[in-house]
């Protein structure tokens, strides 16, 4: 699938070597007063673990095997969650003492893995890739081996699906990426990839379910193909309706339509962001800091999966600005970069280079890289801002 290119290949060639169980709590610093918390993910798809960098700039890590060998970190109401991908569960996590306080089985004892109509199965247990908790504390779980949202209740117990098999391309799955609980509605993304070839078999569309009747009150293309990663909220907005999402399509390519997008999640109107021939690449993860500061984790087309950070202007109206790129110094690619946050006056960077990962800090006013954290356990792949 589209991730596993990205987190299998990626971390897989240059991190399996690791430790399969680290040891316990590690604690650095890196001298960068900073303006809030962040929640780390890491992982080298043996062993998995969370870490918390605080206001302070110092980073205290927790491995943690129960999270799975591939987990992804998600961002939503009474979160944030991990997804074990490889178990189907979903945990909640404390994002001040990291603790796993709650988890969720994110499908049904009688779903089955699910047969396509293009031959063969989708891979299992269910996969899930984002998690959010509605108001009356109902767990909205995107699932990317099944052609449904999860619903969980209150209490535990699997209360059923969404169907969005309407959306899937030839092969029968929409592959549901992503996952936001805005008000009465769930909006959730879906790539469309051809499982024969894994690239999109057309654009990725965003969907919108009413939380109480359960069903599809809208949709939209989105412009560009193979939407990736989780929905990013924009600053500008408190409110939270209004998201940034990477569009990648093609790895390999540079392709037609939108690199990124912003939804406007009231109107479902999108703002298509710049085009791959913009940046020689494909956005794998964008955070925007203002209108007109955005920054992206480029990944080029070559198969050495060299990576690169950039700052644009959204509208287009200046040339992008190469922060770090791991082409430099002899690094190399792998999908390197990975875990990408913009918390008060400073950008975050997770490197997960062989031997040598790193946090790096970046001052938004001078786009210098002004401190290092040098995680001593497992490699980062994702950060999330702590509210």
């Amino acid at each position: 699938m589209a991730r596993a290119a990205v987190v299998f290949l990626g971390v897989g060639l240059t991190l399996l070597a690791g430790c399969s169980e680290p040891a316990g709590v590690a604690h650095t610093c890196s001298g960068v007063a900073l303006d809030g918390a962040l929640v780390m993910l890491a992982t080298n798809l043996q062993a998995s673990g969370l870490g918390r960098i605080d206001e302070a700039g110092c980073l205290t890590e927790i491995p943690d095997i129960a999270l799975g060998v591939d987990p992804l970190l998600s961002s939503g109401f009474g979160g944030p969650f991990v997804c074990v991908r490889d178990q189907g569960l979903v945990r909640r996590v404390d994002p001040d003492s990291l603790a796993l306080t709650r988890t969720w089985v994110a499908f049904g004892e009688s779903e089955t893995t699910f047969e396509l109509a293009t031959g063969g199965k989708a891979g299992g247990p269910h996969n899930p890739h984002d998690a959010d908790l509605d108001a009356e504390g109902r767990l909205w779980v995107a699932r990317y081996e099944q052609p449904g949202v999860a619903v969980i209740e209150p209490d535990g117990s699997f209360g059923g699906t969404v169907d969005l098999s309407m959306f899937a391309d030839v092969d029968g799955l929409p592959e549901i990426e992503a996952l936001r609980v805005v008000g009465d509605r769930v909006f959730v993304t879906v790539q469309r990839l051809d499982r024969r070839t894994w690239k999109a078999a057309e654009n990725g569309a965003l969907v919108a379910i009413d939380v109480a009747s359960r069903s599809v009150v809208g949709s939209v293309d989105l412009g560009g193909k193979n939407p990736f990663g989780r929905m990013r909220p924009v600053p500008w907005d408190p409110a939270g309706r209004t998201m940034a999402l990477a569009m990648p399509g093609d790895f390999y390519a540079i392709d037609d339509g939108y690199a990124a997008a912003i939804v406007d999640l009231d109107t479902l109107a999108v703002t298509g962001i710049a085009e791959e021939s913009t940046f020689e690449g494909s956005i794998v993860e964008i955070e925007l800091a203002a209108p007109d500061e955005a920054y992206a984790i480029l990944a080029g087309t070559g198969l050495e999966n060299a990576t690169r950070l950039v700052r644009f202007d959204p509208s287009g109206k200046t040339e992008p600005i190469v922060l770090a790129d791991t082409r430099e110094g002899g690094q190399g690619g792998n999908y390197d970069y990975g875990g990408l946050a913009v918390v008060g006056r400073h950008v975050f960077l997770g490197d997960k280079a062989h031997g040598a990962p790193a946090i790096h800090i970046f001052e938004r006013a001078s786009s210098r890289e002004v401190g290092t954290l040098v995680p001593e356990r497992l490699p980062p792949v994702s950060l999330l801002p702590v509210p």
